[in-house]
């Protein structure tokens, strides 16, 4: 396997910080894992350059090689990214990220391949999304979700949709769980695998200021203690 897809359920449900992990995770198995964000929309700016924020996290874990694309599209906006495509007038071209992906390929293990929002995401329009560009890369997924309240159905519709799209899932990530869950939030760590089907391969624990603090070696240590490697590896 040379690749793996990190999804979510919506944005914002941590997949930089899991993409970040899982880097983290690997490289300390000797695994030379690199992470990708093939469309970032939400540059920041530092002077006059613009640079993409996922990128500058895992750079908490990971320094790039020289001339190494990371991103491949960055746009200002946070839409979604065939509306920023268009606005920008620079839309997205799949055969440019098919492109970077195969360099990273060629010179690392594995590449952990971060999506733009959720799985239905479209990237130019209604009929190239995020699973067709999966299915032009021919990797398996993983789905990032959380515990809390609406979880159920948000990751039940997401693994539905993906299996629907004949994607290969290799299973579920629960991010920021907390440190004392209610009944709720602990049954919904199991129901999780009843209505999707699909293993939970990962529980990250819920940390205060983990975007900061995630270049913090006991930090990485306490995220990536609850993920199963060899389930993604299998």
């Amino acid at each position: 396997m040379s690749g793996i897809f990190i999804t979510g359920t919506s944005t914002n449900v941590g997949k930089t910080i899991i993409t970040t992990c899982l880097t983290y995770a690997f490289r300390k198995q000797n695994i030379d894992a690199v992470p990708y964000k093939p469309v970032q929309c939400g540059a920041i700016t530092e002077g006059e350059e613009w640079l993409a924020p996922d990128v500058e996290l895992y750079r908490k874990v990971y320094e790039p090689q020289e001339n190494e694309q990371l991103n491949s599209f960055l746009y200002e906006p946070r839409f979604s990214p065939h509306f920023a495509a268009q606005l920008a007038g620079n839309p997205i071209d799949p055969e440019v990220i098919m492109r970077n992906y195969q360099v990273l390929q060629e010179r690392h293990e594995l590449v952990l391949v971060e999506g733009a929002g959720g799985l239905a995401v479209p990237l130019i329009d209604e009929q190239y999304g995020t699973p067709e560009l999966i299915k032009d890369l021919n990797i398996p997924i993983v789905i990032v979700t959380q515990a809390n309240v609406g979880t159920l159905n948000a990751t039940s519709l997401t693994a539905h949709y993906a299996q629907s799209k004949g994607l290969t899932v290799k299973g579920i990530i629960i991010n920021g769980y907390p440190d004392s869950p209610s009944e709720g939030v602990k049954d919904n760590l199991k129901m999780i695998e009843k209505t999707t089907g699909l293993p939970v391969i990962g529980v990250v624990p819920q940390i205060a200021d983990v975007e900061a603090r995630i270049g913090e070696e006991e930090v990485l240590e306490e995220l990536i203690k609850g993920i199963d490697l060899d389930k993604l590896l299998e």
